[in-house]
């Protein structure tokens, strides 16, 4: 089920948030956690049923698990349950990628088994590794099962994250006080879900239109609109995803449940380091936790502290899909880490802004690996970026702005010349992204400086009616696919 829906808009979240309070009001708890795990099923199930029994599957074993390593400690208990994860995740991930790659490099011809992947098993494996090693070393005790499996199965953060732990989650499901609705949170939370809305259906969805143009017409771009592409691209991204947690961490507020940020403002980083600190925040934790750490670190000196970065980095490619253009986006990343971490003395010599621009440039250059579907694809379309062939942005490009509501705009304005018509929409949605990316708060940020009033509540209100109005065309999120 999608956030960004009808059905889950104005029949799923009432129906989850009603009912679980109404539990809870009558001291039911047990009941009201069952009833969520239910509420999360059936959000799962929306999808496909078919991959409900592996995820229900998962949560059991992991239980087992959990249960021997807190009885026993001992070591095979945690690599046995740690393996089991990764198995999973391999299978169903990774098993054609390799097949395919054998197949390449030995000349074999080993059928591929065309596997569906799972949505979000990802995040619910990565989630319940955490979980597991956390037990192991101590620092998650003895838990019921359906405490269990409503940390890993909690609806908001399910599908797409952000990777929560044991120690941000265990301790609000028990918290008596979070069994009531809080106002101000609950406040907070619509306004974070509508924002978060509008940056998917608005912002997203409208660059997700000229970027899918773009990289399936690539031999007709000029450099000017190659780089047009890819810059929109990047910005697809950041609000589609921020937007999904956003909505989540909203949804989270209204059940009087605090999700960590995922997000924080990462186009505005002076570096690849700092990028990375503000950029799928709960991914990175989970990689210097569970591998950074364990591998040494920056404990044993520059060379070590470099590999292991690599090493982190490289997985991080690795996790996000099965293709070698995701592999190579991380090793990109993972020379750009190595180099700012080098290269910090000279770094704090050159302006912010500067290190601003050129660190969004590089993050930009890379996600043209990430967003292409092969490698020949994104090969093209950074020979189109580097080709040197200048001229203004493309009208096929600048369509994709104008909507209803702009073509209203310019039958009631004046709007000058056909060339303003066409271009000043696409114009000024790039000024709107760029600020929001750039310079304004985030929508976190947003909510939590906010006055709760009239003049709040009406503005996210017009604005959460636009967003209805705008799911006609309801897409999925951009990170369902890893």
């Amino acid at each position: 089920m999608l956030f960004n829906s009808y059905i889950f808009i104005f029949l799923f979240l009432p129906v989850a948030l009603f009912l679980y309070y109404f539990l809870n009001r009558l001291n039911k708890y047990t009941i009201a956690q069952v009833f969520l795990i239910g509420m999360s099923c059936w959000f799962y199930a929306y999808f496909n049923i078919s991959y409900l029994l592996l995820l229900g599957s998962s949560v059991l074993v992991n239980y087992f698990f959990h249960c021997l390593i807190c009885r026993k400690k001992h070591k095979a208990c945690i690599i046995a349950g740690v393996s089991f994860n990764l198995l999973l995740l391999c299978y169903f991930k990774y098993f054609d990628f390799f097949t395919e790659n054998i197949n390449a490099v030995f000349g074999t011809s080993f059928m591929l088994r065309n596997i569906v992947l799972p949505l979000g098993i990802s995040f619910f494996t990565f989630q319940q590794i955490s979980f597991l090693a956390d037990t192991y070393k101590g620092e998650a005790g003895k838990c019921g099962f359906i405490e269990y499996a409503l940390f890993v199965v909690f609806f908001p953060q399910l599908i797409a994250g952000p990777i929560v732990t044991h120690g941000e989650m265990m301790a609000q499901f028990r918290d008596p006080l979070r069994k009531k609705p809080d106002g101000d949170l609950f406040a907070k939370g619509i306004m974070l879900f509508t924002l978060g809305l509008a940056k998917k259906v608005i912002l997203a969805d409208t660059l997700g239109g000229a970027v899918d143009w773009g990289y399936g017409a690539i031999a007709v771009l000029d450099s000017t609109n190659a780089i047009l592409i890819s810059v929109l691209y990047t910005f697809q991204l950041y609000f589609d995803f921020s937007g999904y947690c956003d909505m989540a961490k909203g949804i989270g507020y209204m059940l009087h449940i605090e999700l960590p940020v995922n997000f924080n403002s990462p186009y505005q980083s002076a570096g690849i380091i700092e990028f990375w600190k503000r950029w799928h925040i709960t991914l990175g934790r989970f990689f210097t936790k569970y591998v950074y750490i364990p591998l040494g670190g920056s404990r044993e000196g520059k060379v070590r502290t470099c590999r292991n970065s690599f090493i982190v980095f490289f997985l991080s490619g690795l996790w996000h899909g099965a293709s070698w253009t995701f592999v190579l986006w991380g090793v990109m990343h993972g020379i750009g880490y190595i180099i700012d971490y080098l290269g910090k003395p000279f770094w704090k010599k050159v302006p912010r802004w500067l290190m601003v621009i050129l660190t969004f440039c590089f993050v930009d250059l890379a996600f043209v690996s990430f967003r292409s579907p092969d490698l020949g694809v994104m090969c093209d379309m950074y020979r189109q970026i580097f080709s040197g062939g200048f001229g203004p942005p493309m009208a096929e490009i600048a369509v994709f702005f104008k909507g209803s509501a702009w073509d209203y705009l310019f039958q009631v304005i004046p709007a000058g010349s056909a060339f303003i018509r066409n271009y000043l929409p696409c114009v000024l949605f790039m000024a709107l992204a760029l600020y929001l990316a750039f310079i304004g708060k985030n929508a976190a940020e947003r909510v939590e400086k906010s006055r709760f009033g009239i003049g709040s509540a009406a503005g996210t209100a017009v604005l959460f009616l636009y967003c209805v109005v705008s799911l006609a065309g309801v897409s999925s999120f951009l990170y369902f696919n890893f």
